[in-house]
């Protein structure tokens, strides 16, 4: 075919740009899934009290169900059609976002403990990733399929340009402003206060910050459903030689009898033709490659969040700005490595990224603060090219086979869910920052998948061994100079970015002012409690927001301590000023209540009484696990 005809030959064919139109919509539709299932791990992190550990079963539902449901996508798509294929995908996706209300139905029990509220959230969180699973495995070869073969991979790169702009609308949109913003600055300590003093208050507060979720899947749920309509009634070009049987018995049938195909192992079956794939020493490294990409991917993002918080001492909803900015970077990064590829093989540039990403692991683990964070989001930047470049990479030479290699790339992504859920058990050992040497380590093994198969380097059959290729000496030297800058920064930065960080805390603390304990002395030694605790939330100049926990104190123990039975918790609320110095402090099912703070007696008033500052010094963790202690005994007896 000459020059000429080749560049005439339309991209996406004249007939078929609505339907292409419908089917590229869903591309960003699965982006914005699989972005917002990111920000739900902090959601939940403060919403129930969880461990990191605990958090990453969300990835582990989700990305478990791409594992377990790619397979099966493919035998829908082989038994039917590719219509029908994006059809039981798109459907399953509504499902399962609307399982989402049933799933917040059960905090208004008291009998479902807070392990089965959970896991029914699990439950349609792994429909709904199961959908996108199908989906996804259907769309990318009917996009393929939908024209000219000569305009195939453009026409999929078109699609796919989509996929970013729904991740990030999504964290823009659904994530920061219905599903974070409504999360209240509550801690485990206070939640856990809460519970003890009105369980059904808790609930409330649960069911109050779990509204904007609800509202975010379930709407999104509904306009899913309207675009299956759409496709359902639309005339999709057929771009397979499998169609339907007439009749819906016979239908039925076929769809239940799926599983027998995959029980086949005769020559042109399945599992021969996977096994035959497996034998390319390329396809199966980049197989393994694509596990630990994924598993570093998901690792960086779903923790983003939570690290930001950490280090800038802000909340969920303005550590998702991070996350943004990381997400932008993502897709900025993605054109300049295209740019790049043409003087940089895409093997060696796969390699170099990684490389870069371990090294911004470093200050990430050792320096954090503002530098730790802005690592974080260069990281965003060093995946950019990795996924897609691994899986061209291992497709080369596969030809019509790679219609079933492409299942195994897929299914790769169970990375996601296994090593998450390493990283949460790190996290709650060793801490946040810690935590982010397990995506390090996979990047090295990314690293060395770029460096195996560059085409420069020699593959022995007899050893079964790949020497290292030729690297060019001005990007060797360039890897160099970055690990000696970073390495030195680490160690020279640790120990100021730590003082510097504690001193900053310190510094906002005492600039609210308001914060701290005032008490009123009571009858009998005893003492009415105001405890202001700030949240170094970002908020405007001069305003200030916080928590307050409001208790009676009966004095000390013989030994100066204070005990469970010495504390009477009455109210935990949150607490907005204004530069003013008025207070209001919201309590659960209670009207908003005013109090005023002077600046210059340093004192509070509550209720037409005066509070004086005082030195009181609660350890509430520890107090609150008392309290439950003594109340089980009673709830027993009861």
């Amino acid at each position: 075919m000459s020059k000429e005809t080749k560049h005439s030959i339309p991209v996406v064919p004249k007939g078929v740009w609505f339907p292409f139109i419908l089917l590229t919509s869903c591309f960003a539709w699965w982006g914005l899934a699989n972005n917002m299932t990111d920000t739900l791990l902090p959601f939940f992190k403060r919403l129930m009290s969880m461990s990191d550990f605990q958090t990453s079963w969300i990835q582990m539902a989700f990305y478990g169900a791409y594992f377990c449901l790619a397979i099966p996508a493919a035998l829908i798509v082989q038994r039917f059609s590719y219509k029908v294929g994006v059809l039981f995908g798109l459907g399953m996706f509504a499902v399962g976002g609307l399982l989402f209300y049933p799933s917040s139905l059960f905090f208004g029990y008291e009998s479902t403990s807070d392990t089965m509220k959970y896991v029914y959230f699990l439950i349609s969180l792994y429909i709904f990733a199961g959908g996108c699973s199908i989906l996804e495995t259907s769309a990318n070869p009917y996009i393929l399929a939908m024209g000219d073969p000569e305009t195939a991979t453009r026409r999929l790169n078109l699609a796919q340009s989509f996929n970013p702009i729904g991740s990030i609308l999504g964290v823009m949109i659904l994530s920061k402003f219905l599903i974070l913003s409504n999360l209240t600055p509550f801690d485990p300590n206070d939640r856990a206060i809460l519970d003890v003093i009105d369980s059904k208050s808790l609930d409330a507060l649960q069911l109050g910050e779990l509204h904007g979720a609800i509202t975010a899947y379930v709407g999104f749920a509904v306009l899913l459903v309207v675009v299956w309509v759409a496709i359902l009634l639309c005339k999709m070009p057929a771009c397979s030689a499998n169609q339907p049987d007439k009749g819906i018995a016979k239908n039925i049938w076929n769809f239940v009898s799926i599983p027998m195909d995959a029980l086949h192992f005769n020559k042109g079956s399945f599992f021969y033709q996977m096994r035959e794939v497996l034998s390319h020493r390329n396809y199966l490294w980049g197989v393994i490659a694509q596990f630990f990409y994924v598993g570093a991917q998901i690792c960086v993002w779903s923790y983003t969040i939570r690290y930001a918080m950490q280090e800038l001492h802000i909340l969920e909803a303005s550590a998702s700005d991070i996350y943004i900015a990381g997400m932008f970077a993502f897709v900025g990064m993605r054109f300049v490595c295209t740019w790049l590829m043409k003087y940089i093989s895409p093997n060696m540039l796969l390699a170099t990224m990684s490389v870069l990403a371990v090294l911004c692991c470093l200050p990430v683990m050792f320096i954090g603060g503002k530098i730790g964070v802005v690592s974080l989001i260069c990281i965003s930047g060093c995946m950019s090219l990795m996924f897609p470049t691994i899986y061209g990479i291992a497709s080369e030479g596969l030809g019509e086979k790679m219609k079933i290699g492409g299942c195994g790339l897929i299914m790769a992504i169970l990375g996601g869910a296994v090593i998450t859920a390493v990283q949460g058990r790190v996290s709650d050992a060793m801490g946040i920052n810690f935590s982010y040497i397990v995506p390090a380590f996979c990047f090295i093994v990314v690293a060395y998948y770029g460096f195996m198969t560059e085409k420069g380097a020699e593959y022995d059959p007899e050893t079964g061994k790949t020497s290292m290729p030729h690297i060019p000496g001005k990007l060797l030297a360039f890897l160099c100079v970055m690990i000696l800058l970073v390495g030195g920064a680490c160690m020279a930065s640790s120990k100021s970015a730590a003082t510097s960080v504690a001193a900053v805390a310190g510094a906002e603390v005492q600039k609210t002012g308001i914060a701290g304990c005032y008490a009123l002395e009571g009858p009998a030694g005893t003492f009415d409690v105001i405890e202001i605790v700030p949240t170094k939330d970002k908020v405007k100049a001069g305003e200030f927001k916080g928590i307050v926990r409001h208790y009676t104190l009966s004095g000390l123990d013989a030994s100066g301590k204070i005990k469970a039975q010495n504390v009477n918790y009455l109210d935990v609320g949150t607490c907005l000023s204004n530069p003013q110095g008025t207070a209001v402090c919201w309590q659960i099912g209670k009207n908003e209540e005013a109090f005023s703070y002077d600046s210059a007696a340093n004192s509070v008033t509550f209720g037409s009484r005066k509070y004086a500052p005082a030195a009181f010094a609660l350890d509430h963790e520890a107090l609150t696990a008392e309290i439950l202690l003594l109340k089980e005994p009673q709830t027993e007896k009861e």
